[in-house]
C-alpha cells in the first residue's frame, strides 16, 4: 500500500509505503491498546467495588458491635434494676424484722410508745456529688458493672443482717422479757428480803408479786415447754415454763391454768389466770425467773 501525502501546494510530496506486516503490526499493537485500557477500567472498577464493600463491612460490624454493647448494656440495666428491687425488698423484710424484734423485747410502755406518731426519718452524711463517686474517665459501661457489683454486694449485705436478725429473733424469743400480764403494773414485792405479809418478820422473797383483777390472763414471756402445771404446795395452782437457754420462769397463785405438761407455748401465750390460791393474801402473780434452779432478778 503507497500513501502520498502533500502539506502545501509548493512542498514535495511525501510517498510512505505501508506493507501488508506494517498494518498486522498496527492492528495488534491498537487491540493490545485497547486491551490494556480494558483493563485498567476493570481493575478500577473492582477495586472501587471492593473498597466500598469493605466499607459496608466494617460499618455493618461497626453496628453489630453497637447494638451487641446496648444490648449487653440494656441486659445489665435489667439485672441491676432486678438486684436493686431484691435489696430494696429484703431491706422492707429487715424492717420488719426489726420492728418484730422490737415488739418481742419491749414492755407494754414500749409498745404504747412505738404506736406514737413517728418523728421523721433523719438522714446525714457528707456531700458526694456525681462527678465525685464516679471519675470522668469511666466509660459507660464500666460504671454500669461497678453499680451491679455495689448492687450484689448491697444485697449480700442485707441477707447477712437479716441471717442475722432471724437468729437474733431466734434466740431472743427463748429468753424471758416484759410483763407476764397484758399491762404494765408496778410491783407490790420484789426479789429479796421483806416483812412477810403472814408472820411480819422479815424473810426471804424468791420472786416479784404483780397485783391483778381476779381472771387477768398470766402471759409466758419467752418461748419454751410447760414443764409444771397444778397444784404446788404454798405456791397454791402454778405453771413453770422451761426455755431454749435452760432457763425456767414460774407463774404461781393462778385461779385457774390454761395449759398442761409438756405444751409448747410461745411468748405473750396466755397460760393461767390469775387468783390467790395458796400462801396469798388476795389476787396477784408470784413471778419467777430461776436459772440452774435458783431464783434471778
Amino acid at each position: 500500500m503507497q500513501i502520498l501525502i502533500i502539506t502545501s501546494p509548493t512542498s514535495r510530496v511525501k510517498e510512505f509505503h505501508i506493507s501488508k506486516m506494517h498494518l498486522l503490526l498496527g492492528a495488534m499493537a491498537v487491540f493490545l491498546a485497547l486491551v490494556a485500557v480494558n483493563w485498567l477500567v476493570a481493575a478500577s472498577v473492582n477495586l472501587t467495588r471492593d473498597t466500598l464493600f469493605t466499607l459496608g463491612q466494617a460499618e455493618l460490624q461497626e453496628k453489630k458491635i453497637v447494638t451487641l454493647a446496648e444490648a449487653d448494656y440494656e441486659y445489665k440495666l435489667h439485672e441491676l434494676q432486678a438486684r436493686l428491687a431484691q435489696a430494696q425488698q429484703s431491706l422492707g423484710q429487715l424492717d420488719s424484722l426489726r420492728n418484730q424484734l422490737l415488739l418481742l423485747n419491749s414492755s407494754p410502755k414500749v409498745i404504747q410508745k412505738e404506736l406514737l406518731p413517728e418523728t421523721p426519718l433523719a438522714l446525714g452524711g457528707p456531700l458526694k456529688l456525681s462527678s465525685e463517686i464516679f471519675s470522668p474517665d469511666e466509660t459507660y459501661g464500666v460504671r454500669l458493672d461497678r453499680t451491679l457489683q455495689d448492687s450484689i454486694s448491697l444485697q449480700t449485705q442485707v441477707l447477712t443482717l437479716q441471717r442475722a436478725f432471724a437468729e437474733t429473733q431466734v434466740s431472743m424469743s427463748g429468753v424471758p422479757a416484759g410483763s407476764p400480764l397484758p399491762f404494765e403494773v408496778a410491783p407490790s414485792s420484789g426479789l429479796g428480803y421483806r416483812i412477810d405479809p403472814f408472820t411480819r418478820q422479815i424473810a426471804w422473797h424468791d420472786g416479784t408479786d404483780f397485783p391483778a383483777a381476779y381472771g387477768t390472763p398470766i402471759l409466758a414471756t419467752a418461748d419454751g415447754i410447760v414443764i409444771k402445771a397444778g397444784w404446788s404446795g404454798e405456791y397454791g395452782n402454778l405453771v413453770d415454763v422451761q426455755h431454749r437457754n435452760g432457763t425456767v420462769t414460774r407463774y404461781a397463785h393462778a385461779q385457774e391454768l390454761m395449759v398442761q405438761v409438756g405444751q409448747k407455748v410461745k411468748k405473750s401465750q396466755p397460760l393461767a389466770k390469775v387468783g390467790s390460791t395458796g400462801r396469798s393474801t388476795g389476787p396477784h402473780l408470784h413471778y419467777e425467773i430461776l436459772r440452774d434452779g435458783a431464783p434471778a432478778s
